[in-house]
C-alpha cells in the first residue's frame, strides 16, 4: 500500500459522488486499481499524489453519453478511422498521472492500436481525442494528466459551453474554435447538438444529428457522401 496514509476528502459535485485521497503513492494508486478490477466505477484520476474517485450522477452520464453518440455519428459520416476506446485506464508513473475519461478514442492512430488487447502508453501513443463531460465543477486534474500524457486534443463541455483543447508545440493547451481531430467541427456546433433540449428520445436525436452531419458537415469538408 501508500508508504503515507492517505487522507480522504469527500464532496457532491451537482449529483456526482466524489471523494479525494490525498498522500497516496504510485503503489497504493495501482493497488486501488487493482482492489476495483474490472468495474467500470468509481473513476479514477490520479495526479502527484492525490487520487479523485467519482461516482458519476445521472445528469453527468447523459451529457457523456450524448457526446459519445455524437462524435460516432461524425467519424461514421465524414469517413474517419476510429477505435473508441472508451474508459480505458491511461497512466505513466513518469508522468506522477493515470486518467479515465468520459470518453476517449484513436482517430489518427486508429491504426497503431487496432487489433491490441492491451495498451501500454510506453509503447503505445495515448488517445487522440479525449472528452470530459462537466457539472458546475471544472476537469483541472484530467486535462492536466492528459497533458502529461501528451494527448493531442480534450473537450471539456457542460452546461454551459464547451471547450475545444489543442495541445501545442510547447507542451501547453490552448483553446480553439475547431476541432483539429475531426475537422471542420466546431465547438459551438458540438455543444449545441449536445445540449438540445430533451424533447423527443434520442432515436429522433439520433436521426436529426445524422442528417445534419450528411447536409452540413460532410459537404463543408468536401467528403463524397455515400
Amino acid at each position: 500500500m501508500a508508504t503515507t496514509p492517505a487522507r480522504t476528502e469527500s464532496a457532491m459535485i451537482e449529483g456526482d459522488q466524489a471523494v479525494t485521497l490525498r498522500g497516496l503513492d504510485w503503489k497504493g494508486y495501482l493497488t486501488i486499481l487493482r482492489l476495483r478490477g474490472e468495474r467500470p466505477l468509481p473513476r479514477m484520476i490520479y495526479l502527484d499524489g492525490e487520487l479523485l474517485l467519482v461516482s458519476p450522477s445521472y445528469l453527468h452520464e447523459r451529457l457523456s453519453q450524448r457526446l459519445g453518440m455524437f462524435v460516432m455519428e461524425v467519424v461514421v459520416g465524414l469517413d474517419v478511422p476510429c477505435v473508441p476506446s472508451g474508459r480505458t485506464t491511461f497512466r505513466r508513473r513518469k508522468k506522477r498521472g493515470g486518467v479515465e475519461g468520459d470518453q476517449t478514442y484513436y482517430l489518427a492512430n486508429a491504426g497503431r492500436i487496432l487489433g491490441k488487447d492491451e495498451i501500454n502508453l510506453r509503447d503505445d501513443p495515448p488517445p487522440d481525442l479525449a472528452i470530459e463531460a462537466v457539472h458546475d465543477h471544472d476537469a483541472t486534474e484530467a486535462v492536466e494528466v492528459y497533458r502529461r500524457l501528451g494527448v493531442p486534443e480534450v473537450w471539456v463541455g457542460g452546461r454551459d459551453e464547451l471547450r475545444i483543447l489543442v495541445l501545442r508545440e510547447d507542451g501547453r493547451y490552448a483553446a480553439a474554435e475547431s476541432s483539429v481531430a475531426l475537422p471542420p467541427l466546431k465547438a459551438s456546433e458540438i455543444f449545441a447538438w449536445v445540449t438540445r433540449p430533451e424533447t423527443t428520445s434520442d432515436t429522433e436525436w439520433l436521426r436529426d444529428l445524422r442528417r445534419w452531419v450528411s447536409e452540413t458537415l460532410v459537404p463543408r469538408r468536401g467528403v463524397p457522401p455515400s
